[in-house]
């Protein structure tokens, strides 16, 4: 019965005890938590203890359960930790013809075969629907459905301390792991997709309200790249961090304290990288002094330029970091908005679309009690109105979007 069922949250770390959160404060409906670690449900215990929702907690996932009493399920775990569940729960949903939507936080991998392999016309499952990928992507739909003619759209992200602080300028947001592996970045730049090492392309950015930053090419997924916006010749998705940042991790790797080669200290055989991340992250801040500054910056074909900044924090004496928050938001506004949109199968970020998606998060943010968020425009960007309350002409393009052709992206084979 329809009100037995529940929006499941695997994973109750702190982006799934934020997702929880989200979802009671909405009164979306009863809500189930399950993680293996004891640890992990206490805490999220805590943090739902004064909700007046229906939360039920548990350390084991019956995906039978889950098929026949999901409203929503939502996979708060990086890819490579949810893939076993993703198989399954996706089997299970299509063998019982139901479109209960699955949505996964974490960056996807899209060459693993169990998205290459997924049915067009099965369950509908977003493939990325935190703050990056997640909102970057549908915040960059948004402003193109807005504002249109464009040639160049850049948006920036980071997770940052309200003060830089050495060694690293950098604070830890989730788990013990640092972002300091090198790996290829993608951008269009002149409509052709370029690939660098993502370190390789620093730079710095003046925001204002913030200050001097240093911004990377970083996150761009290769579905994005190839196929969002295609009118647009030059597209970004860049990293920001304060100065000093990226010749550090250089620093790092020029000394080899990156790499994952065995070293014995004392009685104790790790890795040099894990070596290092202990004594580095003696030092770090923490992550409830982190903000999340989300940064768009857009030229039109007749050179008009334009800046659209937020600075999101959270509320003081909140218990979920601002990064937990930007995180969430955008995964509880699509828990709202997928059943509406009628989409089946798999659906990356960069979908149209879901340009609503990242209108419902600006709305959420500017209203919810926990969260801070202040916004910054300037040039095109700059209107009478805030970003996204002018949302006709966004329903419109993804409504004709959607009639023109089907929502599920191609998945390159």
């Amino acid at each position: 019965m329809l009100e037995e069922q529940e929006h499941f949250v695997i994973g109750a770390g702190p982006i799934g005890r934020a997702i929880a959160l989200q979802l009671a404060l909405a009164d979306a409906g009863p809500i189930a938590v399950v993680d293996q670690q004891e640890s992990a449900l206490n805490a999220a215990r805590k943090i739902l203890s004064a909700s007046q929702t229906c939360v039920r907690f548990d350390s084991v996932i019956d995906v039978g359960d889950a098929t026949q009493r999901a409203r929503s399920i939502v996979l708060a775990m990086a890819w490579r930790e949810c893939r076993g569940i993703f198989d399954h729960l996706t089997r299970a949903l299509r063998s019982a013809g139901m479109n209960t939507p699955i949505i996964c936080v974490g960056r996807p991998d899209i060459e693993d075969p169990s998205i290459r392999t997924l049915d067009r016309n099965g369950p509908v499952a977003l493939l990325g629907a935190g703050l990056e990928p997640g909102f970057v992507e549908s915040l960059s739909s948004l402003i193109a459905a807005e504002f249109g003619d464009l040639r160049r759209l850049a948006t920036h992200c980071g997770g940052i301390p309200a003060l830089p602080e050495p060694p690293l300028n950098h604070a830890i947001s989730f788990g013990r792991r640092l972002p300091v592996e090198q790996r290829t970045a993608l951008a269009r730049i002149d409509g052709r997709i370029v690939a660098r090492e993502r370190f390789e392309t620093a730079a710095p950015l003046f925001l204002e309200g913030v200050g001097l930053l240093e911004a990377y090419d970083d996150a761009m997924l290769k579905s994005t790249a190839e196929e969002a916006l295609a009118g647009i010749p030059e597209l970004r998705q860049r990293t920001l961090r304060w100065p000093g940042f990226v010749e550090s991790v250089r620093s790092l790797h020029r000394l080899g304290l990156v790499s994952e080669d065995p070293v014995e200290i004392g009685s104790s055989r790790m890795a040099v990288r894990d070596a290092m991340e202990i004594l580095l992250n003696r030092n770090l801040s923490v992550s409830a002094e982190v903000q999340v500054v989300v940064n768009a910056d857009v030229e039109d074909s007749t050179g008009q330029a334009g800046q659209w900044t937020a600075v999101i924090r959270s509320a003081p004496g909140q218990p979920i970091s601002a990064m937990a928050l930007a995180t969430a938001v955008p995964v509880v506004a699509a828990i709202e908005i997928l059943p509406r949109l009628g989409l089946r199968g798999p659906i990356l970020p960069h979908e149209p679309a879901l340009a609503e998606v990242a209108m419902s998060t600006l709305l959420r943010l500017r209203s919810d009690p926990d969260a801070r968020i202040v916004e910054r425009s300037s040039g095109k960007l700059k209107t009478s109105k805030n970003l996204g309350d002018s949302n006709a002409k966004t329903k419109d393009t993804a409504s004709r979007q959607r009639a023109g052709k089907s929502c599920t992206p191609h998945l390159s084979r």
